[in-house]
């Protein structure tokens, strides 16, 4: 519709356009017909064209009016559809924004709580990492400990060891000096395994179970030993009996 009337609004206003012109024409001729008529008088054939076309002239130009007018009118209504139609366009692409706001705010809504609670498992994770990572902290703290024990309960024994190795060598080396029977009675002390108790917290650690029977072992032995020299060396001493 809006298509059909901007048609004819342009071909009324060609053709007004054509009637300005002719009017135009017949105008510039009459002027002429006139300016002719003062140096000769017209005839009546003249006057009656004269008046004819001051008739058509005046037709046109109340055509021209009415054209004119039909043309500011279908203007008016050209805009109000123009107006009308921009209108409507605005308020379909309003709506259809409106849309678009809606889907996006959900969309951000879900996106909200998707972060809320990928956050919160992070966080809940962080914790609970912090928890195991400070448990096994502790755990290696009571381990370096535990070691450390070990390792005093170790250095003594070696102490203790080395000390029956230097008397060992020593009774050694008077054996060798002098043949005389040694009467003398050896004091149980040295004969005493010094076994020291395990600390309570290491005695369920293999390792330092292990490690501690093997260097009982060890003294064992070496007293064994010790003693054996010693009833080769004294076999009249008495007090080796029952070693």
């Amino acid at each position: 519709c809006y298509d059909t009337l901007l048609q004819k609004y342009h071909t009324l206003e060609k053709h007004c356009k054509t009637l300005e012109v002719n009017n135009q024409l017949n105008t510039e001729i009459f002027q002429r017909d006139t300016w002719s008529s003062q140096e000769s008088a017209p005839t009546f054939a003249e006057l009656f064209e004269i008046n004819n076309l001051k008739a058509q002239a005046q037709a046109k130009d109340t055509v021209i009016l009415k054209l004119k007018e039909k043309l500011n009118s279908l203007n008016g209504d050209v805009k109000d559809r123009n107006v009308k139609r921009d209108v409507k366009e605005i308020e379909t692409l309003n709506i259809e924004f409106d849309h678009k706001v809606t889907k996006l705010a959900a969309e951000n809504e879900h996106l909200k709580q998707t972060y809320k609670q990928l956050y919160d498992s992070i966080k809940s994770s962080h914790v609970r990492s912090k928890e195991h990572c400070d448990d096994l902290i502790n755990k290696v703290n009571l381990k370096s400990a535990e070691v450390s024990d070990l390792n005093a309960s170790l250095q003594e024994k070696v102490l203790v060891i080395t000390a029956l190795k230097v008397q060992l060598d020593k009774l050694k080396s008077k054996a060798v000096l002098s043949e005389d029977v040694s009467l003398n009675p050896i004091d149980h002390k040295l004969l005493k395994v010094d076994v020291a108790p395990l600390v309570p917290k290491l005695r369920k650690n293999r390792t330092a179970h292990t490690d501690y029977i093997r260097h009982t072992q060890e003294e064992a032995a070496t007293l064994r030993e010790f003693v054996e020299r010693e009833r080769l060396l004294s076999p009249l001493n008495t007090s080796l009996v029952y070693v």
